[in-house]
């Protein structure tokens, strides 16, 4: 019995950072910031590519459209007998 007390009071008197309230709060608050930028990265980097994918969309689109306009040009222009 003595020993278990002896311990048990050697313990009491070691004390560990992480049981301290400021840290650990701080220690949370860390993390939680972390998360936070983790997330908003990652949503800059899928705005980033949505931009990039609709750039390219729309110059395709342009593209096919331009070529759709210079075909249709050249029939015009070939007159009314060519095919």
């Amino acid at each position: 019995m003595v020993l278990s007390s002896l311990g048990a009071g050697k313990a009491g008197h070691m004390t560990d950072q992480s049981d301290e309230k400021p840290s650990s709060s701080a220690r949370g608050e860390a993390a939680w910031r972390q998360a936070t930028e983790e997330v908003a990265e990652r949503n800059r980097l899928a705005q980033k590519l949505g931009r990039e994918q609709r750039a390219t969309y729309e110059r395709e689109r342009s593209d096919a459209r331009r070529a759709a306009e210079a075909r249709a040009q050249a029939r015009l222009s070939a007159g009314p007998g060519a095919s």
